[in-house]
């Protein structure tokens, strides 16, 4: 019987050999250990190349969703039509109702100058980063195009068409509103700033109360109120309660009374305004007056007219600058009642 004896090794003429078999069994062993470490190692790799292809992926989504937002649209009615709008606009151009705007705490982008020139109050809150497109009626289409605005708000029907080939446009018209809350609402609903818009209200009807309280025991029951403005030589303009010059503010907001033919012939008659002669000045006068002042005004001649009137005689003229007192914009008719309150109050003294 032969048996077979597997030896690690043999002896040759003093030389000792290595089995062949059991060094291929090694050879074996370290390729075995290579290949599995090859594998592992590429395993971790397309694992890491997975996760950040799936990191990739998710800051895509992220990017993309935060893009939709900014870009997400809403229709709102106008004159026009619907039109599609941003969500919440951020570059606003305005050729007219800035107040408006500002009052719901967005500080447009650009505006014509000439509504700080005679908004005097609204100076002081505009950003310097706020940028002159001209004045109302000769707007600059290149400067708006150049301000990359989101919206473009104008009360010019016929500049309509040239706004719209540079951003959606809308056509607002402050004077069809009934008061302050509708309109201040109304441009709420454009910007999509009802919170601000609820806020601002508040605050406006608070600070109104407070004026109308500081008046009430210094104005005599009955007293009639006139707003004037004798800029021109020839003739004086007698003002209604349509907004301009104060108007808003003394009639509207502090429930001062005009007098009787401002009522009769300009009020009633959805007037802004008349011009009179000096010669029948009188008719159109109450017992206070409320100037507007101007260099203009500055320059002009009172007649005797003027100075034979009670309430010149009873020191009952109080002058306003009227770069203060032009606009007719809700955020500019707070400050003016204001100043008028406190005017009389200190004139009573």
């Amino acid at each position: 019987m032969n048996n077979m004896i597997v030896c690690d090794s043999y002896v040759e003429t003093g030389r000792v050999y290595e089995n062949p078999d059991k060094e291929k069994m090694k050879m074996l062993k370290k390729s075995n250990i290579a290949i599995k470490t090859i594998a592992i190692v590429g395993f971790i790799l397309l694992l890491c190349a997975c996760s950040n292809d799936a990191n990739m992926a998710k800051d895509q989504a992220e990017t993309k969703d935060n893009k939709d937002n900014s870009t997400e649209i809403r229709k709102v009615s106008t004159v026009m039509g619907e039109i599609e709008v941003p969500d919440r606009p951020k570059r606003v151009v305005v050729d007219w109702y800035l107040g408006q705007v500002m009052a719901l705490g967005l500080i447009p982008v650009g505006a014509p100058s000439t509504l700080t020139d005679y908004g005097k109050f609204l100076e002081p809150l505009v950003s310097d980063e706020m940028e002159d497109i001209g004045t109302e009626g000769t707007v600059s289409m290149e400067k708006v195009l150049e301000l990359e605005p989101d919206l473009i708000i104008t009360w010019d029907q016929e500049a309509y068409e040239n706004y719209a080939k540079i951003a959606p446009t809308i056509i607002f018209d402050g004077g069809s509103y009934n008061s302050i809350h509708e309109e201040i609402n109304a441009m709420a609903e454009i910007l999509n700033r009802k919170d601000e818009a609820k806020k601002w209200l508040t605050e406006f009807d608070q600070r109104v109360d407070a004026a109308k309280a500081k008046i009430k025991d210094v104005i005599p029951e009955g007293a009639t109120f006139t707003i004037a403005d004798y800029s021109m030589d020839k003739n004086i303009m007698i003002i209604g309660d349509r907004g301009e010059r104060g108007s808003t503010a003394a009639y509207k907001l502090l429930g001062l009374t005009p007098s009787p033919k401002v009522k009769s012939d300009i009020i009633d008659k959805n007037q802004d305004r008349v011009d009179t002669s000096w010669e029948t000045v009188g008719d159109y006068m109450g017992d206070y007056i409320i100037s507007m002042k101007s260099e203009e005004s500055d320059k002009v001649d009172l007649p005797k007219v003027w100075t034979n009137l009670d309430a010149v005689k009873n020191n009952h003229v109080y002058e306003f600058d009227i770069k203060k007192f032009f606009n007719a914009d809700p955020l500019s008719a707070l400050y003016q009642a204001e100043e008028i309150a406190d005017k009389l109050v200190e004139g009573s003294k």
